[in-house]
Parts: structure tokens; C-alpha cells; sequence
């Protein structure tokens, strides 16, 4: 997306991600950043119209020095077709010369803070509409026997290049660290959370810019699109072809489903009888013992019990049969 313009909020002006980009490779260069310098002087800057704190490199700060100068060269080339005053807070000149510093100056801002020799942590770059400033805080100021040790060592190696040194001696590295150790718990505030977050803010939206600017463009859009258009019309498909299926096993389930219950009924009614004649006739069986054994036990039974009932039979008078004879005569003669 080369020449596409975003617009930041927290600032007056436009930039373009390869600005924001910019920045952020320079914060990451510059960050915690410790060295060794003096505070010299305040003086007024014209271009930009307010006063500035100038501090000078101390001579064993070499490596810091050409890091700032071509840092300083690239952004002036950089800037100068976007913001052609746009002051960068290096210098090469200052009115105040001490014994061991460099002719390099930074050009920042400090809180109330007494000439002399101290060592200094950059903590970030602020990049403003027409000024690039390095936020530089105090670690410790340096004491008499540092700045007497280093003043010995710069006259024992007279016959050599100041440029062989390009970094502190262990010794002062250990005691950097360890008093930025020290003093690093003590004095953080509620500017140090402000800090960060400001400075999580600037690397979420320079990520962002970045994202945008390289991945976002036409072909990819068009891949994107086509690619979502695709795995919508393929869930939708697939959705309607797994409710089609669903619904035709739902069917023949409930039609198989019926056709046995149709054909088990009856068998599970007769099993149902079954056990049920089972269970009965276990129960009538325990009921018959326990009567023949508990109830009817000692009991004789009765004489002749088994014996034939007599037959009887019926003979009739003389005076019947005689009666019987006269009106079977009776009625023989009525019908002749």
C-alpha cells in the first residue's frame, strides 16, 4: 500500500507507515541505552523556540557517538522531503567545554537536574511535528574517584587513539548496572506506568501500520474475499446435505421402529402371561406345602372316607301299577 496515507489521532499531522515504521527501528535502537556524559549547559534553540538541556558525551562514549550521527544523518535524509525543518536534537558544538567530553551533544529535556558529570539511560525517542527529542533520564551522578580513575587512564594511554575505546570498562559497567538496579525500584511513578503503556500503545499501532501497509493490497483482499465466499458456500452446503440426511434417517428410523413395535407386542405380552403363570404358580405351589405341612399337621381323618356311597333304588306298589294299567286301558278305549 505504498504511498497510502493514515492519519494518527495523537497527533496534528498525517504519517505514512513507513514513518511510523522508521520510528519504531530507532526506539528499539535506542532504548535503555546507558552512558556516560555531562550536563553542561541549557540554551534556546531558535528553530523550534524553547530551551533545550545539553548534554556532552564523555570521551569513552565513541561506539554512542557514531551510532548518533549516522542515526541523526539518515533521519535528516529521511525528513527532509516530509518535514524539511524538522530538528533532530544532535549537535556537534557547545559553548562549554569540559576536560574529558566529546564535541557531540544531545539536546533534550531534564528535571531539575545540577551541572556535572552523571550516567544517563535513554529511555525512548518522542517524535514531535518539527522535533526529534531522545528522552534521557538521570541513573547516578559519577563520583570523584570515577572521574579521577578515568582521568588517570586517559593520561596513561596518551600515545594511543581515543577511538580504540568503544565501551566502559567492566568495573563501570558492573557499577551501572548495579545502581540502575538499585535506583530503578525507588523511583518509579506513575510516569514510568505512562511510559510504557505509551510505549505498548506506539508498538501495538506501529505493528498495526505495519500489517497494513505490507499484507493488506489488492491480491490479498481478493484471495481473502474468495477464500471466505468459498467456506461460506461450503458450510452452507454442507449444513443442508447433513439436515437432508438427518431427516431421511429420522424417517426410516421412526418407520423401522414402528414395524417392531407392531411385531413385539404380542411376544411381549406372552412373555408378560408367562412369568406371570410362573410367578402364580410358584406362590400357589408354597401356599399348597405350607398348608399340607402346617395346617392339616396332626389331624386323623375321618373312617370310611373312601367308602362307596350305597345305590338306591325305587320300586313301586302293586296299588301303582294297577293304577297304572287301568288308565293305560282308559285311554285305549277313549281313542277307539
Amino acid at each position: 500500500m505504498d504511498g497510502e496515507i493514515v492519519k494518527v489521532t495523537s497527533r496534528t499531522r498525517f504519517m505514512t507507515p513507513e514513518e511510523l515504521s522508521m520510528q519504531a527501528v530507532c526506539k528499539q535502537l535506542y532504548r535503555n541505552q546507558i552512558f556516560r556524559g555531562f550536563y553542561v549547559e541549557r540554551c534556546f534553540i531558535q528553530q523550534i523556540g524553547d530551551y533545550r538541556d545539553v548534554i556532552a558525551l564523555e570521551r569513552g562514549e565513541r561506539e554512542l557517538e557514531k551510532l548518533l550521527l549516522k542515526s541523526a544523518a539518515q533521519l535528516q535524509i529521511f525528513y527532509q522531503r516530509i518535514v524539511p525543518r524538522m530538528w533532530i536534537g544532535i549537535s556537534c558544538t557547545t559553548s562549554r567545554q569540559q576536560q574529558n567530553q566529546l564535541e557531540t551533544c544531545i539536546l533534550t529535556e531534564l528535571n531539575d537536574l545540577a551541572f556535572g558529570e552523571y550516567w544517563f539511560c535513554i529511555r525512548t525517542l518522542r517524535f514531535r511535528d518539527e522535533e526529534v527529542q531522545y528522552k534521557i533520564k538521570m541513573v547516578r551522578p559519577v563520583d570523584s574517584q570515577e572521574s579521577s580513575r578515568s582521568r588517570h587512564s586517559l593520561s596513561s594511554i596518551s600515545g594511543r587513539t581515543l577511538t580504540d575505546r568503544t565501551e566502559p570498562t567492566v568495573k563501570e559497567n558492573e557499577k551501572v548496572d548495579s545502581a540502575n538496579n538499585s535506583e530503578s525500584y525507588s523511583n518509579i511513578g506513575l510516569s514510568d506506568f505512562a511510559a510504557l503503556l505509551s510505549n505498548w500503545r506506539e508498538s501495538i499501532k506501529v505493528t498495526v501500520y505495519d500489517f497494513m501497509a505490507n499484507d493488506v493490497n489488492k491480491r490479498n483482499l481478493v484471495g481473502v474475499i474468495r477464500f471466505l465466499v468459498l467456506a461460506i458456500v461450503g458450510i452452507v452446503s454442507g449444513l443442508v446435505m447433513g439436515l437432508r440426511f438427518i431427516g431421511i434417517f429420522a424417517v426410516r428410523f421412526l418407520y423401522e421402529l414402528s414395524r417392531f413395535t407392531h411385531t413385539a407386542t404380542p411376544i411381549v405380552f406372552k412373555l408378560i402371561d408367562f412369568m406371570n403363570k410362573l410367578v402364580g404358580g410358584f406362590f400357589i405351589l408354597l401356599t399348597m406345602v405350607w398348608k399340607d405341612l402346617i395346617v392339616n399337621r396332626g389331624k386323623k381323618p375321618p373312617l370310611d372316607e373312601n367308602r362307596p356311597l350305597p345305590r338306591l333304588t325305587y320300586e313301586p306298589s302293586r296299588f301303582e301299577i294297577r293304577q297304572r294299567r287301568s288308565t293305560h286301558y282308559n285311554s285305549i278305549s277313549n281313542f277307539q
